[in-house]
């Protein structure tokens, strides 16, 4: 009983000439006007944000991890052609910019051929929304040095999903990027 009269004692000295703090008494933090985005990231080390909200990355080419097979078609059109793999299950849907592959009608990955030299959209990809150069220095930019680097490509994990960078082994030039679910791998 005395150990409870001294808390009741303690709490009540503490609070003794307290007041709430109000919005005017309390610091606000400054806030950032945000100037109208660039075209294309990897240019200013304030678009990582734009890239992966929430340390995440959802969707390469418009198509978001998860999505259905009606959400896909929704958004990309028919694919160009559909093929299923017997062996591991999965359905790839090929479109004139990504294949995405779906597994029991879930998209769980989506895969983009990169022709570093090609003159009409060399070396981007569109991740988040964001179209994203693929040279070296505006990738340090916008994704930051990779979590994992392999004889095939680079790896960036944010969660429970990742970009994969792949590389010739000889040129080191990009030949591809994956976006995939690392549970589902």
């Amino acid at each position: 009983m005395l150990n409870m009269m001294i808390l009741v004692l303690g709490l009540l000295s503490a609070s003794a000439g307290y007041t709430p703090a109000t919005a005017d008494s309390v610091p606000q933090p400054s806030v950032k006007l945000a100037q109208s985005p660039p075209s294309f990231l990897g240019l200013l080390p304030d678009d990582r944000e734009a890239i992966y909200p929430m340390g995440q990355f959802y969707s390469m080419g418009d198509v978001a991890l998860y999505d259905d097979r009606d959400s896909v078609v929704g958004k990309k059109g028919p694919p160009l052609s559909v093929t299923k793999d017997a062996y591991t299950g999965y359905t790839e849907y090929r479109y004139e910019d990504i294949t995405v592959g779906l597994y029991e009608g879930m998209v769980y990955y989506v895969h983009a051929d990169v022709d570093m030299n090609a003159s009409a959209s060399p070396g981007k990809i569109k991740l988040n929304g964001k179209w994203l150069f693929l040279e070296s220095g505006g990738l340090a930019l916008a994704l930051g040095q990779p979590d994992f680097e392999a004889e095939d490509g680079d790896v960036y994990i944010r969660d429970l999903a990742a970009i994969k960078i792949y590389r010739d082994p000889e040129t080191r030039t990009i030949v591809g990027v994956d976006l995939f679910d690392t549970i589902a791998f």
